[in-house]
């Protein structure tokens, strides 16, 4: 298989290398690789520059392949050949780079966000069906913006506000009751204001006096929305599901 890439890669270079070579003459060390490369000779890989050479090699083309960019592998290895060797005309006029790196930029990100909205579609039409189903429970109730609340345990303490800062415990799961974070797991509650949270909670802590336990199911647009929390289990359009108790109002 490598040698296959091997020849395969001399084929490229030697296709389009002959007219390069004719208009400006390979430097040395330039010549001398694209020689070892189409007799289809494999680099020796011995002391670290060598070994950091081809991973960046790997690593590089590994990563422009995994943002989505269909490589064009000869346009790559004329580019390469081209910044090794200073001496060489390059295709691209000077500060012309930054302007293509910026399009590539705002083209991967357009396509993340297709690819976003694609996926939340379906988990948004999922955490619809399961809130529908929820609503018909005994003790379920929901509020104007879509966030429903069911109360397990009422305490006597008083109600947080927007601007205030809480301590809680609490479990998350997703609809299908995968859990996503505890602070019972770790053995300690966590606090934050009001203000810094996703707006479902923002919302439903305010409905909680203090010492109350409330089970919270979130739709979407009051949680993540369309951007999920990277490395988390937590998809776009993900409807949440959160057993909280309100510990404690924490004093400014």
């Amino acid at each position: 298989m490598k040698s296959f890439a091997i020849r395969a890669t001399a084929v490229l270079l030697l296709a389009g290398f002959g007219g390069i070579a004719s208009a400006q003459k390979l430097s040395g060390d330039t010549k001398k690789a694209v020689d070892a490369l189409s007799k289809g000779q494999q680099p020796t890989l011995v002391t670290l520059d060598q070994k950091v050479s081809y991973a960046v090699g790997i690593d590089v083309l590994q990563n422009l392949r995994q943002a989505g960019l269909q490589i064009d592998l000869f346009a790559f290895l004329q580019g390469a050949i081209d910044g090794f060797d200073s001496s060489r005309t390059k295709l691209v006029k000077e500060g012309e780079t930054e302007e293509i790196f910026a399009q590539f930029q705002t083209a991967m990100m357009e396509r993340q966000k297709k690819q976003a909205d694609a996926a939340a579609s379906g988990n948004i039409e999922a955490g619809k069906k399961f809130m529908a189903a929820e609503s018909g429970k005994p003790g379920l109730n929901s509020t104007e913006s879509g966030l429903m609340y069911e109360v397990v345990v009422l305490g006597t303490g008083p109600r947080p506000t927007a601007e205030s800062t809480v301590k809680v415990n609490y479990e998350g799961t997703l609809i299908d009751g995968t859990k996503f974070d505890s602070s019972y797991d770790r053995g300690q509650p966590a606090q934050f204001p009001l203000g810094g949270v996703i707006r479902g909670w923002t919302e439903g802590l305010q409905l909680m006096p203090v010492g109350s336990t409330f089970r919270f199911i979130i739709p979407s647009e009051l949680a993540y929305g369309n951007n999920a929390p990277p490395g988390s289990p937590i998809k776009p359009g993900s409807t949440l599901v959160f057993k909280v108790e309100l510990l404690e109002i924490v004093e400014k």
